[in-house]
């Protein structure tokens, strides 16, 4: 796991003093070594920042291939690379280290581009071809790491995180508008946009080629929903992916939140080796899983360490966060996340986690509600109108009989919000709006973005639709969400998270299989089935999302941290002032639940502060 940077410029000569300066601003990337290439010609540099995972004596990086010609800084990690590499040494490459990252110079030799069809992992890398004075920036299926770039004329600028761009000389910041109304409506800046005006996300799927014909943008990658699975079970997967990830040179340790998704990667992971496992609990009941964390290590045998996250740790973490977010995000999340993370790096230096378990296998309440949506179809609109008035008119112990498994949730809120968005006639719009109306109520501070420009062809168009629903999650929230979020927690503390639920096989597994995921009752049916006769005590838990209780907070602890960025005069050139004190003041008075959007504008406060 490591940092990347890098520049091209078929019009000047590269500076060695930029590249530096670039991946300083991401040290905590790659703390073990530093390495830079320049190209003969001058056209190219190339800079990377070492976290060392396997090969520790040889794998610094960059690597070249035999004679010179073609190089590579990689940031990731490619899982089965032992067999690729002795395939290319029965084709006759020669290779002088241990490493992943020498497999894929020799893999570029072979098969150019197509090289990446052949990798299995999570992954963002460069390859400079000096013969061809050409560039080729790739990032792995299902943008688990990332990558930025700028392109201006004959110059392209790239790097793992947004601000190594706004360290090259002659880069001008200025706010992007579409990526600011993703962000106030979403929470997080959804496909390509960044927060700055002509950084680029390099998205999941795709790579890049920049010579001096242009530059050139392909995807690679499309989900497959027809693979012959009969073969083989997810039980057999699941196993095989932990096995392969569990690789590594450095002492490996999992997330266990007490959960379905990690208590299974924790339990496969105890049939390989004895291990360590993490977790964050609250004093607040609601927000509390740590006694099931406690309970899947004491069955498993796992060496358990847990901390408690309470308000004072947002006050004391908030400057020390806000200084490297350089893009502002507002899932509240990265703050626990970022303090298990810390955890976890004092006794390991990698990291299992069950991320993209839920997307995969049906664990969101929003699957059903397509699912309801379906069996509601021939209403008309104006009836979910006249349905949600029913709702707020039911007690309370009626309305609770939904059948959702998101526990500790309001039933008669999420029912007004899932009777609002059935509204909504296109299944991608309404999927986005119910993700976000959940987390941040309908407030919106700033303009709507345009969700339709985000997507292509409607990969989801044929299918059923709880499985749209997961596919869409899988294009959106878990890549420019969740894994933004476990990236920057985790890597500002040198920490590598793997993924074990989104190796290529599993997905494949998850997309194809005929068998259900969830059905109006039940959520994760496939895991549970799985957990039944492993964990029995998990395998009927309901779904307890990882958030913070900032409702309560933002009225008592975290009230005067939070009114005095809120009053940050700067804030007004992007919002309106009255709205954001009608806001706060609404909150205050117990009038609504505002913590979603009010935490929205304390981090974008503090974006602004650090960053523009």
């Amino acid at each position: 796991m490591c940092g990347i940077v890098g520049y091209v410029d078929f019009s000047s000569k590269t500076n060695p003093s930029v590249i530096r300066s670039m991946a300083e601003g991401i040290i905590y990337r790659g703390p073990d070594s530093s390495g830079e290439y320049h190209s003969k010609s001058n056209i190219a540099h190339l800079g990377i920042r070492r976290l060392s995972i396997i090969d520790l004596k040889t794998g610094d990086q960059p690597i070249k291939n035999e004679d010179g010609s073609v190089v590579v800084i990689f940031n990731g990690e490619i899982y089965g690379y032992k067999n690729l590499r002795n395939d290319l040494i029965k084709k006759g490459h020669k290779l002088k280290t241990r490493s992943d990252t020498e497999v894929i110079v020799h893999l570029y030799e072979e098969y150019k581009e197509n090289l990446v069809k052949k990798l299995n992992g999570m992954f963002a890398f460069a390859i400079w071809d000096e013969k061809k004075q050409k560039l080729f920036i790739a990032r792995d299926r299902r943008g688990i790491k990332p990558l930025y770039y700028a392109h201006y004329g004959n110059k392209l600028i790239f790097g793992s995180e947004a601000k190594t761009i706004l360290r090259h000389k002659g880069f001008k910041k200025e706010i992007d508008s579409d990526g600011l109304s993703y962000y106030f409506y979403l929470g997080y800046i959804l496909g390509d946009k960044s927060i700055y005006t002509g950084v680029f996300k390099l998205k999941p799927g795709h790579y890049l080629t920049f010579d001096k014909t242009g530059l050139k943008v392909k995807k690679y990658f499309d989900l497959d929903f027809t693979k012959d699975l009969r073969k083989v079970s997810l039980d057999t997967l699941l196993e095989r992916s932990i096995e392969k990830q569990l690789i590594a040179d450095v002492p490996v340790g999992v997330f266990l939140s007490g959960g379905l998704d990690s208590s299974l990667i924790a339990y496969y992971i105890s049939k390989f080796e004895k291990l360590k496992s993490f977790s964050i609990g609250f004093s607040e009941r609601g927000f509390d899983e740590s006694k099931y964390a406690h309970y899947v290590a004491k069955r498993l045998g796992t060496e358990h360490y847990s901390e408690e996250f309470t308000s004072k740790d947002v006050i004391n973490l908030f400057d020390e966060i806000s200084s490297k977010l350089d893009e502002p995000f507002a899932d509240a999340s990265l703050f626990p996340t970022f303090k298990v993370s810390k955890l976890a790096r004092r006794y390991v230096k990698v990291v299992l986690s069950g991320d993209g378990g839920d997307e995969l296998f049906g664990g969101y309440p929003t699957y059903q509600a397509h699912i309801l949506a379906k069996y509601l179809d021939f209403l008309p609109t104006y009836s979910y109108d006249f349905l949600t008035r029913l709702v707020e008119m039911l007690p309370d112990s009626l309305v609770n009989l939904i059948p959702t498994s998101f526990k500790d949730y309001k039933k008669k809120k999420l029912a007004k919000i899932v009777l609002s968005g059935l509204k909504k006639e296109n299944l991608q719009e309404r999927h986005l709006y119910w993700m976000r109306t959940f987390f941040l109520g309908e407030n919106n501070l700033y303009k709507k973005p345009d969700l339709k420009a985000n997507f292509g062809k409607e990969s989801w168009g044929n299918l059923y639709p709880s499985k749209a629903g997961q596919v869409i999650d899988l294009e959106t929230y878990l890549p420019d969400d969740f894994f933004f979020k476990v990236d920057r927690a985790s890597m500002y503390n040198s920490l590598e998270v793997r993924v074990p639920y989104l190796d290529n096989d599993v997905v494949d597994y998850a997309f194809s299989t005929k068998d259900s995921h969830v059905n109006l009752w039940r959520t994760k049916i496939q895991l549970r089935k799985l957990l039944e006769n492993k964990l029995p005590g998990i395998a009927k838990r309901p779904k307890k999302g990882f958030g913070i209780p900032l409702e309560k907070w933002l009225r008592k602890d975290l009230k005067n941290l939070a009114y005095s960025l809120i009053s940050n005069q700067r804030l007004n050139e992007f919002l309106e002032r009255d709205k954001v004190d009608r806001i706060w003041s609404e909150h205050q008075e117990f009038k609504s639940n505002n913590s979603g959007v009010l935490w929205q504008i304390m981090i974008f406060s503090g974006w602004l502060e650090n960053w523009l």
